[in-house]
């Protein structure tokens, strides 16, 4: 068992990295059942997870980022871009999209704190746009603020 600080903040603002991948195929959609009774990704989701973590690792070269280490908590906030005006949960998309920048954007999707800021319409270009920031002591202290 590791155990690492688990509240651990960034000391300053760590940069941005700015990603741009598909939208993510649903979490009811994702795998398929093999037949010794277990799951698997299914051909959709493996084809989704190379396709982006290849865009993922073009970004984190351009923008340099680095990622940061152990315990650090981020902020994921991402802007859907849905193909077509068909009622879609969002969050059903979570599951792959975190686990796709895990070991690459950040170490362990543990840290990750994920926020949907909006979900729009773009036939021409359906995606998911996505910034990651590190969340300082100050900007959790903000945040909590607000909700109360």
């Amino acid at each position: 068992m590791v155990i690492v600080e688990d509240l651990k903040r960034a000391e300053q603002e760590t940069g941005v990295l700015n990603i741009t991948v598909d939208v993510p195929v649903s979490v009811n959609s994702m795998y398929v059942n093999t037949r010794g009774g277990g799951r698997r990704l299914s051909a959709k989701a493996t084809n989704y997870v190379r396709d982006s973590r290849a865009l993922i690792n073009m970004a984190i070269e351009d923008q340099k980022w680095v990622k940061p280490e152990r315990g650090v908590w981020l902020y994921v906030d991402m802007v859907f871009y849905f193909p077509d005006r068909i009622i879609r949960d969002s969050h059903n998309c979570l599951k792959l999209l975190m686990d796709v920048m895990q070991g690459i954007v950040y170490i362990n999707d543990y840290n990750a704190l994920p926020r949907i800021m909006s979900v729009e319409y773009d036939k021409a270009n359906p995606r998911v746009e996505i910034k990651v920031h590190a969340q300082t002591e100050e900007l959790r202290n903000l945040h909590i603020n607000d909700m109360m």
